[in-house]
C-alpha cells in the first residue's frame, strides 16, 4: 500500500497544477463539482457544503462570478433566496478539466501491456467491492 500514496500525491499535484494554469483554484473546483452534481444552490447551502461561513462562501462566489464561472439568480418561489449555479463557461471549463484528466489516464494506460491492463482492471474491481463493504460496515465519509 505504500506505493499508492506517492502515486496519488503526484497525480493530485499534477492535477492541481493544470487547474492553476486555467486559473481555477481547488476551492473553485470543489464548488464547481458540487454545483455540477446538485444544480443551483442557495448561498447558505453553498457555505454549508464548503464547510465555511457565509462570508467566506460569498467571497468565493463573488470571485468566481467575476471570472464568469458561476452566476447568482433569485429563487422564483422566494426572491429573498439567492441561488448559485454554474454558467455555461463554468460548465465548459469543468468539462475541459475532466477531459484532460481522462486523457492523462488514457496516456498512462497506453504504457501498460494488455496483461497489465487486465490485471489492473481486475484489481480495480476488487478494490471497488472492498470499498463497498467498508461503506456498508462503517458508513461512507
Amino acid at each position: 500500500m505504500t506505493e499508492l500514496g506517492p502515486l496519488m500525491t503526484g497525480e493530485r499535484a499534477a492535477f492541481a497544477q493544470r487547474c492553476h494554469e486555467r486559473s481555477i483554484s481547488m476551492s473553485h473546483l470543489h464548488l464547481m463539482t458540487i454545483l455540477e452534481a446538485s444544480g443551483p444552490l442557495p448561498m447558505g447551502r453553498v457555505a454549508e457544503m464548503l464547510g465555511s461561513g457565509l462570508p467566506t462562501a460569498t467571497g468565493l462566489v463573488t470571485r468566481m462570478q467575476e471570472r464568469g464561472l458561476v452566476e447568482r439568480t433569485h429563487d422564483t418561489d422566494d426572491r429573498r433566496v439567492v441561488l448559485v449555479g454554474l454558467t455555461p463557461v463554468g460548465e465548459a471549463d469543468l468539462r475541459q478539466i475532466q477531459i484532460e484528466r481522462a486523457r492523462r489516464m488514457a496516456l498512462a494506460l497506453d504504457h501498460l501491456s494488455d496483461v497489465e491492463r487486465t490485471e489492473l482492471l481486475s484489481s480495480i474491481r476488487a478494490l471497488r467491492v472492498a470499498f463497498a463493504r467498508v461503506n456498508q460496515e462503517h458508513g461512507a465519509y
